[in-house]
């Protein structure tokens, strides 16, 4: 009696704190990333797609013949009578790899939507939507407590999880000086992520079951933000532009409202537990910094971004869980044989490559998860003498490594994974037909 009561306390204590379990595992079975199991998932990597074929640089880039919501101040650059418009959608490819097994999850969606417009000289105005986290994974992992195995226990633990986050973006941005322009985004967060999991603990010797347990955790977030940036050009002439550009984003809690759900039977008892609560979960103050350079032909970005989680959200040592301070480094470049070549269409197209760097937000079992990738894409003009195009893009990179260890009664495996992302977009100009005025007869 006593045993079975110790049981049920420890398979509860385990489902109402939603333990990391993801990197504490003995074998897994993934659907997106086991990254994804702790906080609010993994944050996409933002801006439109040219931008992400330059590996996501361009808090510098200030044209006004392309969108920039990474930067609300580049809208005071759009010119009277145009209207730009984005529309992408994304595929994603994975690889994932530990130690002692390999699986791979494909994924494809709709991923941004995008507008902006002046409305006035020198002012003007952007709207998106576009993922900034998601979740998915699916987990499998058996406990080795010395308690359970002497029992003749088998423990066995599922976690299922999915879900994303979704920020909203109003933001204008207007020319001060000659040289400075400043802007600010109105930002609200919106999103839903489901978690279940499940317990059966079984004996060795037979098919009794002592425990199972089920569970459900809703997380749901909605929330406003600000985000503020500025643009000044260093070098400003007919033939080239270099841009410094900085933006802020403040630290705004999210407080997700969870409603938790447990189910469990034992051979003594059953138990119900429901629970609704008010978290605290906090995106950090980011700083991010960039140079743009830009003429007839060339364009190169660099951007520097730091994310300040460190003391932000709270740690969960007993799971391997630590917030670190995460950093950015973003580089790109796009190239135009001849933009106005009108015999040779592929003079006319812009090629692009990139580099990004970056360290997780979170130290998982005291490792760092670098994610690196390098990117590549081509902007294909729609008409001979208009400025729409396709743009389309794809990226290479690995994130994590593999290694095995122990969390108390836990064995962990990292997960180590290789993704490629194709993105196809279409970028409309207005000024291409949507502002000409036509006669009839």
């Amino acid at each position: 009696m006593q045993n079975n009561k110790r049981i049920l306390r420890v398979v509860l204590a385990l489902l109402l704190a939603l333990p990391a379990a993801a990197w504490a595992q003995s074998s897994s079975l993934n659907t997106f990333s086991p990254y994804t199991f702790y906080g609010i998932g993994d944050f996409s990597t933002q801006g439109p797609g040219y931008m992400r074929s330059m590996g996501g640089a361009g808090i510098g880039l200030r044209n006004a013949l392309k969108i920039n919501y990474l930067n609300p101040a580049s809208y005071s650059i759009l010119k009277q009578k145009t209207f730009l418009f984005n529309v992408e959608i994304e595929g994603n490819n994975t690889y994932s790899k530990t130690s002692a097994a390999k699986t791979s999850h494909n994924s494809f969606n709709v991923r941004d939507i995008a507008l902006a417009f002046p409305i006035a000289r020198s002012l003007g105005i952007g709207i998106s939507v576009t993922p900034m986290s998601s979740v998915g994974y699916r987990i499998e992992m058996r406990d080795t407590d010395p308690f359970f195995l002497a029992n003749n226990m088998d423990v066995l633990y599922n976690y299922t999880g999915e879900g994303n986050v979704t920020q909203a973006k109003l933001g204008f941005g207007i020319l001060l000086t000659k040289r400075l322009s400043v802007g600010a985004d109105m930002v609200y967060y919106h999103g839903r992520i489901s978690r279940y999991f499940n317990t059966d603990i079984t004996s060795l010797l037979s098919n009794e079951t002592f425990v199972n347990a089920h569970g459900t955790a809703r997380e749901s977030i909605s929330r406003l933000g600000a985000n503020i940036g500025l643009q000044y050009d260093l070098i400003q002439s007919d033939k080239r532009v270099l841009t410094f550009g900085a933006t802020y984003r403040p630290r705004t809690n999210l407080k997700p409202t969870t409603s938790r759900s447990i189910y469990s039977t034992s051979i003594t008892s059953d138990k119900i537990t429901d629970t609704t609560s008010k978290e605290n979960f906090s995106l950090p103050n980011t700083f991010t910094f960039g140079l743009s350079y830009q003429s007839v032909r060339l364009s190169l970005g660099l951007d520097y971004s730091m994310e300040q989680w460190n003391n932000v959200n709270t740690n969960d040592p007993m799971n391997g869980i630590e917030f670190k301070n995460n950093q950015y480094i973003k580089f790109g470049v796009q190239y135009i044989p001849n933009p106005m070549d009108v015999r040779h269409v592929l003079n006319r197209w812009s090629y692009r490559l990139g580099f990004r760097y970056n360290d997780y937000y979170m130290r998982i079992n005291g490792h760092n998860v670098r994610d690196k990738a390098i990117t590549l894409g081509v902007g294909i003009p729609i008409k001979v003498q208009g400025l729409s195009a396709v743009n389309v893009g794809v990226e290479f990179g690995q994130r994590g490594r593999t290694a095995d260890g122990a969390m108390g009664t836990r064995q962990f495996r990292m997960i180590r994974e290789n993704y490629i992302k194709l993105s196809i977009g279409l970028s409309l100009f207005g000024e291409d037909d949507w502002f000409k005025r036509f006669k009839y007869q």
